[in-house]
């Protein structure tokens, strides 16, 4: 049986600021300033400066998963590198996407060059890495420290890689304590996910 690698993918494989930056802006007049990771306190609309309440926050996010997809691009390196890894390992992107929207999120992905299957999730993601890893040698690759810590107390032989793939979030992330290292670009990330793989590390 072939190791797997389970990568996340808004700020792991494809940018996810700069295309909710323009969306929100273009079909509801709010601007998202980088401020700090709470994406909430970073959204203002624009008419008033009211600050986006936590009751408009999920009719948002689940539009811009509705529609607003065709705007990520990949994040440098990231297609390159599971096209290699995807040659000796089986890939598959865990994902927090509503399951509505995750067949829009797999045809973005085969377009942009990464074939591989999509899991969505809800919530923590360490049980279904727990699941989805069984016994086989397995990495996990995600941009936010909770999921790793849900990751490290579900599977914990599991190898979990810290990353924070978009310029404007790496200095608002704190390394996750629960990762086994932070690595914040692809080339050096798919040398440790090999290495990681066959014990070398």
């Amino acid at each position: 049986m072939k190791p797997l690698l389970l990568v996340d993918c808004d700020n792991v494989l494809l940018e996810f600021v700069r295309p909710l930056q323009s969306w929100l802006l273009d079909r509801h007049n709010i601007d998202f300033r980088i401020e700090s990771y709470a994406l909430l306190s970073n959204m203002r609309h624009r008419g008033d400066g009211r600050t986006v309440s936590k009751a408009e926050f999920p009719a948002l996010l689940e539009g811009f998963f509705a529609d607003g997809q065709p705007l990520q691009q990949a994040l440098p390196g990231a297609v390159e590198a599971l096209q290699q890894l995807a040659r000796d390992m089986d890939v598959i992107v865990l994902t927090n996407i509503p399951e509505q929207w995750r067949h829009l999120r797999l045809q973005h992905l085969r377009g942009l060059g990464i074939d591989a299957p999509v899991v969505a999730n809800a919530g923590p993601k360490g049980p279904m890495v727990k699941e989805l890893a069984g016994d086989r040698p397995t990495v996990f690759v995600d941009d936010l420290p909770p999921q790793l810590e849900s990751a490290a107390d579900h599977a914990p032989a599991v190898g979990r890689l810290h990353m924070v793939g978009e310029d404007p979030l790496r200095n608002l992330v704190p390394t996750a304590t629960a990762a086994h290292t932070r690595i914040d670009i692809w080339p050096d990330a798919e040398l440790w996910i090999r290495q990681w793989l066959t014990r070398e590390i």
